[in-house]
């Protein structure tokens, strides 16, 4: 499941850039990845993992994500400094294992790219979205899973989640070309940000299912 352990660190990332007005339905105005400092969007998880030789586990839990701060890179241009606090709980007929992690990301926005760095001192990024965000555009996120490609599939998909049904989404869709049976989903509202992400994979370990949607948000 190499392909979950990645996405994760793309949900941290992806889930701050948008604030609609307040918790509960989308804002008309803004683009898809606004940034602020002390903006905050919380989330809830579940799905479930599908071992081969072993028992279903149930996934739930929740993700809070907020804008700490702005800071610069060693190189001289600023980031944002984006905090990530998830908890998971692990449930299968016999136990419940919860985790809790915490993780710092960075956000660089430019005129036509938002890329994420690991801390303030690396070169190494991944391209999460070309900027303006186009219908039908494709690109590689990251220059060492060339096999990996991330496609604008929609601008007009409407979701509901607990936070509000959020109309014209834009739709991206991450693939594999060596993983046929792995897909990754992330629905933007613009003025909004983040409002689901549905991951699937299945392996020669199983089956996993992993669902987040927006319950509510803090926008300064």
């Amino acid at each position: 499941m190499r392909k979950l352990v990645a996405m994760f660190t793309v949900i941290s990332l992806l889930i701050v850039f948008g604030c609609g007005n307040d918790s509960t339905g989308p804002s008309e105005n803004g683009d898809y990845m606004p940034l602020a400092a002390g903006n905050q969007l919380n989330f809830t998880l579940s799905g479930y993992f599908v071992p081969t030789s072993a028992d279903t586990t149930v996934i739930s839990g929740s993700q809070s994500v907020k804008v700490l701060e702005v800071t610069t890179h060693q190189q001289g241009f600023q980031l944002y400094a984006i905090q990530d606090i998830t908890t998971m709980i692990m449930t299968t007929p016999d136990t419940s294992i919860t985790t809790v992690e915490t993780d710092t990301i960075y956000a660089h926005k430019t005129d036509t790219e938002l890329r994420m760095y690991d801390d303030t001192t690396s070169t190494d990024y991944e391209l999460l979205l070309k900027l303006p965000v186009t219908l039908a555009e494709s690109w590689i996120p990251e220059s060492d899973e060339p096999t990996t490609t991330r496609t604008v599939l929609s601008l007009s998909a409407s979701v509901t989640v607990p936070a509000g049904t959020f109309a014209t989404c834009a739709n991206l869709r991450d693939t594999d070309s060596t993983e046929p049976d792995f897909y990754f989903h992330m629905f933007f509202s613009k003025g909004t940000g983040l409002v689901k992400y549905v991951n699937y994979e299945t392996d020669s370990d199983g089956a996993i299912y992993l669902v987040s949607e927006l319950t509510s948000s803090i926008i300064n």
